[in-house]
């Protein structure tokens, strides 16, 4: 190739990569540490809708996994005789739907971690590939053992969470992500209210719809694979999706496929070789062919690759903000999930020992009426307030609503039992409680989004945002496997000994949470 050939190519790779130069070293510091999009100082960068959508999506199919077992899991264990004692019902169907969290706590930081070295979309792609497989295993199972190997499949797979959560942040910045990242947690809402009716919808079908699936001897064999089949089939559909239309965003692989498209484009605007003259030989011909392939780019952008700045797990842990970021996110999982346990608890618990004596199903109505509340605060009140109060001001503020949430619970039993004589004002007096509190925990609940950004700040930098969310995802694992034993042991001897008159167990929650607002007020944003 001549010279003047070779000066044309520059020229042309310059202007699609642009004017910083491919054909010198590549300060792979300087490429990284530019933003994703550009980040506007006088007005808020657009929200890239269609890429959130597709994440949304993507988001989705997990808690319809997750929760469409819930309404089956118990009579599945009974059908399946793996118990003669009904006692020990409740025992082995808890230990199903525990064995999704715990298999994610051993792999969801690795999947964070494995997105920060080979990108973003195979990650996300496997995991909603295994969570199909997994409801799929699941719904054909015909022993316990396959139920925990089906259930173990889909959690051990399940790392989207921590994925998603990086993609979030590589494709906002500070102008948009408080719109952006409580979409993770409003769709977990949507997809944990659709998972039940799936679930309690197509169970048995055979016998409930024999005129639409009494012909079929599967579903009579196995009477919940078509519940496990309808949740695959959505989360297939997420997969076709992503595949075609979710876009890569680890930096270093934008700049890479940058890199390649510059290199093809460049080749292919170069003036060919017979402009300089009519006689071309055999072996420049092969040399011309040769120089245009795209796996031989040409010598000015044969660059070398980006630096890699990916940090070790030790020095993401040994880092002071990251670990301010993860104490205080596991108090906050630890504390919602000890809250949802004992709320419970309470509110089934009689009234002469402090509960308010309530139903199942009452508490169920209450639960799911305020999260719908939860999706509206997610998705309108949270950004409303952090345009106001920033980041900081919301992860404290929201903290700090857990402490006084557990001081109304025993104030709100102990109201109850003054007005068991008067059943109007008692009954008011429940359900204000019942609703209210499940009401106020919601906007509590906005510290989960606020704690989301905390990590994307923390993180050192872009090629480990995913590993520093797949810690925080781990820790908050830890979190809610150990939050419910604790909470409901404390609550059990609480009444049981009757410490305190049985208010111990909220005396052990307000400390707990105290601590938590603590923890959250050492939480530093990184400054870019």
């Amino acid at each position: 190739m001549s010279c003047v050939s070779r000066s044309q190519s520059e020229e042309d790779v310059r202007a699609v990569v642009g004017t910083s130069g491919v054909c010198s070293p590549v300060n792979s510091e300087d490429v990284e540490s530019q933003p994703l999009l550009a980040k506007g100082n006088a007005q808020r960068t657009p929200l890239p809708v269609f890429q959130l959508a597709i994440l949304c999506l993507v988001r989705l199919a997990e808690p319809i996994a997750y929760t469409q077992i819930f309404p089956y899991v118990n009579a599945m264990v009974e059908e399946l005789h793996v118990t003669d004692n009904p006692a020990d019902i409740g025992f082995y169907s808890g230990l199903v739907d525990s064995l999704f969290a715990v298999a994610q706590l051993f792999t969801i930081f690795q999947w964070g971690r494995l997105s920060d070295r080979i990108g973003r979309r195979p990650v996300i792609l496997t995991g909603l590939a295994g969570v199909a497989t997994g409801s799929l295993c699941f719904g054909l199972s015909t022993s316990f053992n396959q139920m925990l190997l089906g259930r173990a499949m889909a959690g051990a797979l399940s790392g989207n969470v921590a994925v998603v959560s990086s993609i979030i942040g590589e494709i906002t910045d500070k102008t948009n992500q408080a719109q952006a990242f409580p979409l993770t947690g409003a769709f977990w809402c949507i997809g944990a209210i659709i998972g039940p009716l799936i679930g309690g919808t197509l169970s048995h079908p055979a016998e409930r719809y024999p005129e639409l699936f009494g012909s079929f001897e599967i579903l009579k064999d196995k009477p919940y694979f078509l519940a496990c089949f309808i949740s695959s089939l959505f989360t297939l559909f997420s997969i076709t999706v992503a595949y075609f239309f979710l876009e890569e965003t680890l930096p270093s692989k934008v700049l890479e496929n940058k890199l390649k498209a510059a290199a093809k484009a460049a080749l292919l605007r170069s003036p060919s070789a017979s402009s300089y003259g009519t006689l071309t030989s055999t072996a420049t011909q092969k040399t011309r062919t040769r120089d245009l392939s795209i796996d031989t780019p040409p010598t000015c952008v044969d660059t070398p690759a980006p630096k890699s700045t990916k940090s070790s797990t030790l020095s993401l842990i040994l880092d002071e903000r990251i670990r301010n970021v993860l104490i205080a996110g596991f108090l906050l999982s630890f504390i919602c999930v000890g809250f949802e346990t004992v709320f419970v608890l309470w509110a089934y618990t009689p009234v002469s020992l402090g509960g308010l004596a309530r139903k199942p199903s009452d508490i169920g109505y209450a639960l799911s009426s305020t999260g719908f509340l939860g999706i509206v605060v997610s998705l309108f009140t949270f950004p409303a307030l952090h345009s106001r109060f920033g980041t900081k001001r919301i992860y404290t503020g929201a903290m700090c609503i857990w402490p006084v949430i557990f001081v109304l619970i025993p104030a709100f039993g102990w109201a109850a039992s003054m007005l068991k004589d008067r059943q109007k004002e008692m009954l008011a007096v429940i359900w204000t409680g019942l609703v209210g509190i499940s009401a106020i925990s919601r906007f509590a609940g906005m510290a989960f989004s606020a704690n989301m950004m905390m990590v994307k700040s923390a993180a050192p930098n872009q090629e480990s945002l995913g590993s520093t969310f797949g810690l925080a995802q781990s820790v908050a694992c830890v979190a809610r496997a150990t939050g419910p034993a604790f909470a409901s042991s404390i609550f059990a001897v609480s009444v049981d000994k009757k410490l305190l008159g049985g208010n111990f167990v909220w005396v052990v929650m307000i400390l707990v949470a105290l601590y938590g607002v603590s923890a959250t007020r050492k939480v530093e944003e990184r400054q870019e």
